[in-house]
């Protein structure tokens, strides 16, 4: 019995003129507080799926590469959801129709909050998952999983969007967790060429200092003229014009419900540009024992888009469970969805501006993303390594689905990566603690999963 499958070798991809080499950085800016997620090591359920997968595809190793998942050649697209699991730096691929999973691959890296709000609808075509990792962004193909560009931005936070046309990628860099600078600390706002098309893909081609105010997340409306960007030190909401790349205007977060400050840290546009919902910390940069963080949200009018303007504010008192994270507007501006660590996924009803509702997901959740058909949210729950799917039509919990370890980030495709029996065997044994590789660290990681 011959051990030769008959498959021809495969490009590794280290010949890829886009790739740039993995800095040091990344590393150094890596949160040092995250935590082992096999400490207490592995449950029998897991161990016993993994150790049934790694003796499926071992036997396939060598015939790695060559296969399709489905969607993988430039076909019919195939709505597909990708889900990053931080406890194991692989990617869980689900059918975004059925709601099964479909194959988990390894990555050696994460995301907590990848671009994910536009370009990743049904009818789009757009095929690069632009991860955020400690240092900078990484650009991965969506077909073959490789590394396609690295923007090094020399920040650990990182938050980028890409515009709906998919030309360009806007990364607020820098975050801060004291309102003090540190230094002469400069923190920054990028533009990078995202059009693979283009010679300069991967590049940066603007960039705004902006002075140490802890630019924390970017937002952008439908037509990709203009961008939002929540400046946590200094109490404002930025508006950007992508072309030119420049501030228009910056406005004052409003009044904070505590003694300490508001502390705007996330924010989401609504897919008609009507609405901007932001997360507020409420309390005071650096975790004050006196100034307890209580956390609230933000409903703004940003139809005018120089002029936003604050039309209401959900605190605690108004049935708020906890602080929320970051949040995701239905695509019919009748609801926005908040992750709330601890509590479950919050409903806010955007026509009365009122709380809502709590879903049981399951567990802990820190963010989330539409389906590509927009009619389902995916919720990673990171405690429960599970993806909850939320109906957004009934406002319910749909089913759950089992992923790799401590799933953070999520972003919607309909393109279905490649088959590969070697990142499939990696992925297994990743998921019994067996590290590969760098295994780089996004910027959350734990409880250090946001500025502030």
């Amino acid at each position: 019995m011959s051990d030769n499958c008959g498959c021809g070798s495969s490009d590794s991809g280290d010949g890829e003129t886009a790739a740039s080499p993995r800095p040091a950085k990344g590393e150094e800016l890596a949160n040092n507080d995250r935590q082992n997620p096999f400490a207490d090591g592995v449950d029998r359920r897991r161990l016993l799926q993994a150790s049934g997968t790694v003796g499926a595809t071992a036997a396939l190793a060598g015939c790695s590469g060559g296969g399709d998942g489905g969607g993988g050649d430039g076909g019919e697209a195939v709505p597909t959801m990708f889900v990053f699991n931080n406890g194991d730096r692989t990617l869980s691929v689900i059918d975004a129709e059925s709601d099964e999973l479909v194959t988990s691959a390894f990555l050696g890296t994460t995301a907590s909050f990848p671009a994910n709000q536009y370009s990743t609808g049904a009818e789009s075509d757009h095929d690069v998952l632009w991860l955020n990792v400690s240092g900078g962004v990484r650009a991965v193909d969506q077909r073959t999983l490789e590394e396609l560009a690295y923007v090094e931005t020399g920040f650990g936070p990182n938050y980028p969007n890409l515009t709906p046309d998919g030309d360009h990628l806007l990364i607020a860099s820098g975050g801060t967790t004291g309102m003090a600078p540190e230094g002469d600390a400069n923190h920054a706002i990028f533009r990078v060429d995202a059009d693979r098309e283009s010679n300069t893909f991967g590049e940066v081609t603007a960039e705004i200092e902006t002075g140490y105010v802890g630019p924390c997340d970017m937002t952008l409306g439908p037509n990709g003229d203009y961008a939002f960007v929540v400046d946590v030190a200094d109490e404002a909401i930025r508006v950007l014009s992508v072309d030119p790349f420049e501030t228009v205007t910056r406005v004052d977060a409003g009044e904070p419900i505590t003694e300490g400050n508001v502390l705007p840290f996330m924010c989401t546009a609504s897919f008609d540009g009507e609405l901007l919902l932001v997360e507020n910390g409420e309390g005071t940069l650096g975790g004050d024992p006196e100034v307890p963080r209580v956390g609230s949200e933000s409903v703004w009018d940003i139809s005018d888009p120089e002029n936003p303007e604050e039309v209401a504010k959900i605190t605690g008192d108004d049935g708020l469970p906890g602080a929320p994270i970051t949040s995701e507007v239905a695509p019919d501006n009748s609801a926005a969805y908040l992750f709330i660590p601890g509590e479950g996924v919050g409903v806010i009803d955007l026509e009365t501006n009122e709380y809502a509702t709590t879903l049981d997901i399951g567990g802990s959740s820190i963010a989330g993303a539409w389906g590509p058909n927009r009619e389902k949210l995916y919720v990673p729950v990171q405690d429960a390594n599970q993806v909850a799917v939320i109906d957004h039509e009934n406002r319910e919990v749909a089913t759950t689905i089992e992923v790799g370890e401590a799933p953070t980030g999520a972003a919607a495709g309909t393109v279905r990566p490649e088959s590969d029996a070697v990142s499939s065997l990696q992925a297994s044994l990743a998921s019994l603690g067996i590290a590969f590789g760098e295994m780089e660290a996004s910027w959350c990681m734990d409880d250090h999963c946001y500025c502030g």
